[in-house]
């Protein structure tokens, strides 16, 4: 028999979507290092943009990836009486056994199931359409041996690790019936901002962050043309250091707005347990510490230049 309170979990493939993802990071960050060591030494112009490059392009993409390699250790397809669960990180779908008309592998269809137009090892996400003009969410790690799971409304694609253990269990549920049907729920990514985002302590971080990395981007900006060469910081006897380009004190913004960005989205990740909030709130306070940390820096820089 199945009891009543038994669940079946099921997980993606991880390995082979974790090695990529935290390589790529690994790649981003040995390329800001570089990008912005090259940078120091390049004179105004096209050369200093170039070397700018990694550093403007792994702003958002390193938090993308850091956060979709969360999402994937914190993956599951889990089995109930009931309902079938799909969890994908933040984003989770209850679909009750009721309302699904089938389960069969993305093989069995006809015309080969479109695949997310963005995707890698790890994160096969985001919204296809079936023949039938359906949509289809994708809750997968692979493109390989596709389970689709078909409702009234839509259909959801996932990648067991164990397929027919999966098709196996579904099975027995359908046998058994539901005894209390449930009722469908959704939950996605922006729910968790939308929390945050009602938190006055919050949304005062995060607008004074924001407020605060604009500002000094746009003064850096500003300050390039009247100041082509700087100075960073004096040597052991007290003097100015040797003047660079001017056009480096944009290194400063770009520090800064990395930490508003990647603390703003670990903070959401330790926002979602009222237990661990206050890291969330320390993180947030951080990155406007130092939003004024960097702007103090480029007011004493543009002074001693």
């Amino acid at each position: 028999m199945f009891p009543m309170n038994e669940s079946s979990s099921f997980y993606p493939p991880r390995r082979a979507g974790s090695i990529f993802q935290v390589s790529a990071i690994i790649v981003l960050i040995v390329a800001t290092i570089w990008g912005f060591w090259m940078a120091t030494e390049a004179q105004v112009g096209p050369v200093f943009l170039l070397y700018l490059l990694p550093a403007l392009v792994a702003i958002p993409l390193i938090p993308t990836l850091a956060y979709r390699l969360y999402t994937l250790q914190n993956s599951s397809y889990t089995i109930e009486r009931d309902h079938i669960r799909l969890q994908w990180g933040w984003r989770v779908e209850k679909i009750p056994t009721n309302d699904i008309l089938w389960v069969r592998p993305a093989s069995d269809l006809e015309i080969p199931l479109p695949l997310p137009r963005f995707r890698w090892p790890g994160a096969m996400l985001g919204i296809t359409r079936l023949p039938d003009s359906r949509p289809v969410e994708f809750f997968a790690s692979a493109s390989k041996q596709l389970i689709l799971i078909g409702t009234v409304e839509r259909a959801y694609a996932i990648s067991p690790n164990n397929i027919q253990g999966f098709l196996e269990s579904y099975q027995r549920v359908i046998e058994l019936g539901s005894l209390n049907p449930s009722h469908p729920e959704a939950i996605y990514p922006s729910f968790i901002f939308s929390r945050a985002w009602q938190a006055r302590p919050a949304r005062a971080l995060f607008l004074i962050g924001a407020l605060l990395n604009v500002a000094l981007l746009a003064a850096a900006l500003l300050s390039i043309p009247q100041h082509p060469q700087i100075s960073m910081g004096f040597t052991p006897g007290g003097l100015p250091r040797e003047p660079l380009p001017g056009v480096q004190i944009l290194f400063l913004p770009v520090f800064s707005s990395f930490i508003y960005i990647v603390n703003g989205v670990i903070g959401l990740v330790f926002f979602r347990n009222s237990g661990e909030r206050p890291w969330a709130y320390i993180l947030w306070i951080v990155s406007c510490v130092a939003a004024i940390l960097f702007s103090l820096a480029f007011i004493l820089i543009l002074q001693t230049g």
